[in-house]
């Protein structure tokens, strides 16, 4: 937090002490820039665009196989593939739209030149393809758990019809559950102590009131991460029971409809 956020609402606090700390960096433009928002670039920026680099050839290449093998091969197209398809494509957006930003932001990290559309637009992108996949990745521990334990019922309703339905409602439950932390960002602007616009100091940033975006990061923290988790948790180890366990012998089970010898 910056001095000027720390006694913004401190009436009580001498002008001078509020005068002081600023006026170091009141020099040139610049400087006051880096007081307020940092390094314009990341001391990082070169080992992690890299890293970013080889994330992203490895990652679409892989991904754009994943779903050429599924499009491509009738025999590849089954619920579970149709899944994994929904997997690789949010790994696609992410990685064709989202990490572009993220190494532009790392080379400029202000001003941010593509406007409120862009910011919400980055925002949108990242929180819809995240809460996707996990969706994506619980709707097949799901399918999975039904198929071991109850495998009759498993091919009479695991079909790709009922799996084209279900990533329809995944990715659009997805968008829906996006747009509240999208709604809090925004354009930020920064001002000089005599009110004046401090030119290039637009970023993309959250701009309504901290606490409803702490609600909303706790909320969504639930649904999409402790909830669907322990979800998984809870389905695998049935699963595993059920594959550990010895199941039972024929002689052990007594047939139904039939009563019980004396």
């Amino acid at each position: 937090m910056s001095v000027m956020e720390r006694y913004e609402n401190g009436s009580w606090v001498p002008q001078q002490e509020l005068e002081d700390p600023v006026k170091r960096y009141l020099n040139s433009t610049e400087d006051y820039l880096t007081f307020l928002c940092g390094p314009r670039r990341s001391h990082l920026f070169l080992p992690v665009t890299v890293v970013y680099a080889l994330i992203f050839v490895v990652g679409v290449s892989g991904n754009l196989l994943v779903c050429l093998v599924i499009l491509r091969h009738q025999a590849m197209k089954t619920p579970t593939n149709y899944y994994l398809f929904s997997l690789a494509v949010s790994d696609l957006l992410v990685l064709l739209l989202g990490m572009p930003l993220e190494v532009y932001e790392m080379w400029r990290n202000y001003p941010f030149l593509f406007g409120p559309v862009g910011c919400y637009f980055k925002t949108a992108l990242f929180e819809t393809v995240c809460f996707a996949s996990i969706l994506s990745v619980t709707t097949v521990s799901v399918e999975r758990y039904v198929a071991i334990l109850h495998p009759f019922r498993a091919k009479l309703e695991s079909t790709r019809r009922r799996a084209l339905r279900v990533l329809a409602v995944v990715w659009v439950f997805s968008v829906l559950f996006s747009l509240p932390n999208t709604s809090l960002h925004g354009i930020k602007l920064h001002y000089f102590p005599n009110g004046s616009l401090v030119p290039g100091s637009a970023t993309c940033a959250v701009i309504k009131p901290m606490w409803i975006y702490n609600f909303v990061i706790q909320a969504t923290s639930f649904l999409f991460y402790i909830l669907p988790m322990t979800v998984i948790s809870v389905l695998y180890y049935l699963m595993g029971l059920r594959l550990l366990l010895p199941a039972p012998s024929p002689a052990q089970v007594p047939p139904t409809g039939l009563p019980h010898a004396q």
